[in-house]
């Protein structure tokens, strides 16, 4: 054999051992990254098979497109390495993986980097190391595409590999298996799955379709109709905010989320020894009250507080999505931002810690100023195993007591603990003060402990509103109901006269439905609104404590004098006629062109780049 065969045939078998190792590559990047991040044994072999597809779904749209191993390779797995260290450091610093939509908070990350310690364990220089050496390889053994037509060809066909693959795990893989994130516990899917999948998959709930018709000009229509031409004469006399000349606004606006906080009687009657509601069914004079239609039921609090801050309704965003997972990026408008560019300091209160449904990143990016989570409340007093309501409220009225000046303007929002599930253990600090009479007397306990804790709130809310009649600072008190609570399937069963299952979606709002009420320590006109979906309520609160609203708030009221309720299982006009969402928005509908803006409007807010400001701000602010 001459020089040359031997020549030839080395490079031949260089060929094939490079091909082996560029085969190999995605493989050995998997191990890297999950190494870096520590989840490396915690992965089933099946889960990383699936990350190891991805990786080499990446690997092969940058292969070809550049169509040579030594650039690809080091573009790929030096990305790879970065966004694990990365990864490993967030988890370190907040306790939460990265997801994509970080993406907005790059900026916000940065400026606040200097506040941590960077600590270099030995996987990450263990990992560097096979990085190292996974690119001296693909430098000693190169591959590339020769040749226009090859290399279209290799382009193509990676291309069609790479779409193929993605509808096979989206449209058959993931439903199939049920893949999806745990929204209570994100750092669970994250160690299960591993991070590449788990990004994967959570792009299920990000990527949602332009409704019909969307587009920026359209946008710009929409606000146009809403604001008038004249936008400036509108801005500079006060009209955008429908204020009327002489009416109060509030100094101090103070809204109270309630955990589980409901009255059970809107899915049927039932008697019980004491009435458990008795002050907050005594408010008559400076009391808007009604129903609130939330979007959940029994668990997935931050949805229904996303509805009320932003106005953005569940129904239209991906199902069984948590919002303040996703959708909530820095400068998110809504009524937090509307309040702070009238002046008002936003201040979230909440008795947990601060890391559950990502409230800490959320409440920043909506722009509350500070947050009060469980570690404020040393000391505080408990009912059951949470901080009881009654010193929530104690809280807040310590926060108004503490402004500087009296006429300084604070929004508080808080949310609840005092009533969370579950409802099964007795407990030395509480007293069952109500339970079931007549026929279900005794069958449910879980029900039982539900109504005396509704006792104790009412008790808080009559402590709240005590102080306030008493101040000299014109303050709001708006509360409502995150959701009903998980108790017995079999009360709910019973007092509504049928199975749940049963019950068709028109009726089965009412399990869906909470008290609400604003209430001030000043003149207000007094109103009964009935059912009402939660995503009118910040507006709401904007028109009846006498501030200016943004487009996006006019449209809002506008919407709620022809569809009351708005929720994930339909809709209901002013007449009471009951609509699902393919009815309200079909061709026959008289309020498709309404509910087309609205989707418009909300696809813009959550998932466009390019949220059109003027929509979310107030005109002249």
């Amino acid at each position: 054999m001459d020089r040359e065969q031997i020549w030839k045939r080395g490079k031949t078998a260089a060929r094939w051992i490079g091909t082996a190792c560029l085969l190999l590559v995605p493989c050995a990047s998997y191990v890297l990254f999950e190494l870096v991040t520590g989840n490396l044994a915690a992965v089933p072999s099946y889960m990383a098979a699936l990350n190891i597809g991805w990786i080499y779904v990446l690997y092969l749209a940058a292969f070809a497109i550049c169509g040579r191993t030594r650039i690809v390779v080091p573009l790929v797995s030096v990305s790879l390495y970065l966004i694990s260290l990365a990864e490993a450091f967030v988890v370190a610093f907040r306790g939460r993986p990265i997801m994509f939509w970080d993406v907005f908070a790059l900026r916000t990350a940065m400026s606040v980097s200097g506040n941590y310690s960077f600590v270099i364990t030995r996987a990450m220089k263990l990992a560097f190391l096979g990085l190292l050496a996974i690119n001296l390889l693909a430098w000693v053994l190169p591959l590339r595409v020769k040749g226009r037509k090859p290399r279209l060809l290799f382009a193509g066909g990676s291309a069609g590999l790479a779409v193929g693959f993605g509808l096979w795990f989206f449209g058959y893989l993931a439903p199939a298996w049920g893949l999806g994130i745990n929204m209570w516990a994100v750092n669970e899917t994250y160690r299960e799955y591993g991070y590449v999948l788990s990004t994967a998959v959570s792009f299920r709930y990000a990527v949602k379709k332009k409704p019909e018709g969307y587009s920026q000009a359209r946008i710009r229509q929409i606000y146009e109709e809403i604001i008038g031409e004249d936008e400036e004469l509108l801005a500079s006399n006060g009209d955008v905010g429908m204020k009327t000349e002489g009416e109060i606004t509030p100094v101090n606006i103070i809204c109270i989320m309630n955990e589980s906080l409901a009255d059970l009687k809107t899915a049927g009657d039932f008697e019980t020894n004491r009435e458990y509601f008795p002050f907050l069914n005594s408010l008559e004079e400076n009391t808007v009250r009604g129903s609130l239609c939330v979007p959940v039921f029994g668990s997935m609090t931050s949805n229904t507080e996303f509805e009320f801050l932003t106005g953005d309704s569940m129904a239209l965003l991906p199902s069984n999505c948590i919002a303040y997972q996703f959708y909530i990026h820095p400068g998110t408008y809504g009524l937090t931002s509307t309040l702070k560019d009238q002046g008002y300091r936003p201040v979230a209160v909440h008795p947990y810690p601060r890391e559950n449904w990502n409230r800490d990143e959320s409440y920043r990016n909506m722009g509350f100023d500070y947050f009060l989570d469980i570690e404020d409340f040393e000391g505080s007093g408990e009912l059951r195993n949470y901080v009881s309501d009654q010193a929530n409220y104690e809280k807040l009225i310590e926060l108004v007591e503490a402004k500087e000046n009296p006429s300084d303007r604070l929004f508080l929002f808080n949310v609840t603990m005092q009533n969370h599930g579950g409802y099964e253990s007795a407990y030395e600090n509480f007293d069952q003060e109500i339970w079931l009479t007549g026929d279900l007397e005794g069958k449910y306990p879980k029900t039982d402990q539900f109504l005396s804790l509704m006792k104790a709130s009412d008790d808080a809310l009559e402590y709240l509103i005590d102080y306030f009649e008493q101040s000299g600072e014109p303050t709001m008190i708006v509360m409502f109901g995150d959701h009903q609570p998980s108790v017995e399937d079999g009360f709910f069963d019973e007092i509504a006269g049928q199975p749940s299952e049963q019950v068709p979606d028109s009726q089965r709002i009412m399990w869906y439905e909470t008290p609400f009420l604003i209430w001030t320590n000043y003149e207000m006109k007094s109103e009964d609104k009935g059912p009402m979906g939660a995503v009118y309520l910040s507006s709401e609160v904007l028109k009846r404590a006498g501030l200016s609203m943004t487009p996006f708030n006019r449209f809002m009221l506008e919407m709620e004098e022809q569809l009351p309720v708005i929720h994930p299982l339909g809709c209901y006009d002013r007449q009471g006629n009951y609509y699902t969402w393919e009815a309200v928005a079909g061709e026959q509908s008289p309020y498709r062109k309404l509910i087309s803006d609205y989707q418009c409007l909300v696809y813009n807010h959550c998932f466009d780049a390019n949220t059109y400001e003027k929509m979310f701000t107030v005109p002249g602010t």
